[in-house]
C-alpha cells in the first residue's frame, strides 16, 4: 500500500512538472507596444470663434463688425425668427441667412461674412420696419 501510494504521489508530482512546462509564462506573452494617442496641437485655424450677436435695435443706422470665419447672428424675439428677411449690397462680401425652424432647432437670422469689406445692410422685422446699417468684415 505504501508504495502504490509513493507512486501515485510521483505521478501527480510529474504530471504537474510537466504541465507547468506547457502553461505560457509572463516572458512568453507577446510584448504588445504602448499605442500613444496623439496629442492635438491647437492652431488659430482649428479654433472656431464665436458669432457676433446684436439685436435690431443696437445695429439700427449703425457699423456692426463681424469676423471672416463667424457670423453675424441677429437676435430678434423668441417665435418670429422666420419673419426677418434682410439682404446685403454687395453679396460677394456678406449675404443675408434666414432664420427659422430646420432639423428641430430654431436659428436666428443673421449675415455671413465672405470677404474683407464693407457693404451696407437691411433688415427687416415682421411689423415691416426696416432697419438699415453698414456691415464691415474684417479678418480673424
Amino acid at each position: 500500500m505504501q508504495r502504490s501510494l509513493a507512486l501515485r504521489l510521483a505521478l501527480v508530482v510529474t504530471a504537474v512538472v510537466v504541465l507547468a512546462g506547457c502553461a505560457p509564462t509572463a516572458s512568453d506573452a507577446p510584448a504588445v507596444p504602448a499605442v500613444e494617442a496623439p496629442s492635438p496641437a491647437a492652431s488659430m485655424d482649428d479654433q472656431a470663434f464665436a458669432p457676433t450677436v446684436a439685436s435690431p435695435e443696437d445695429l439700427d443706422g449703425k457699423d456692426a463688425t463681424v469676423k471672416i470665419g463667424t457670423s453675424l447672428v441677429v437676435a430678434v424675439p423668441d417665435g418670429t425668427e422666420a419673419e426677418w428677411t434682410g439682404s446685403t449690397a454687395d453679396n460677394a462680401i456678406a449675404d443675408f441667412s434666414p432664420g427659422g425652424p430646420s432639423e428641430g432647432s430654431v436659428f436666428r437670422p443673421g449675415f455671413l461674412p465672405h470677404a474683407v469689406g464693407k457693404t451696407d445692410a437691411t433688415l427687416t422685422g415682421p411689423d415691416g420696419k426696416t432697419i438699415r446699417f453698414t456691415l464691415s468684415v474684417v479678418a480673424p
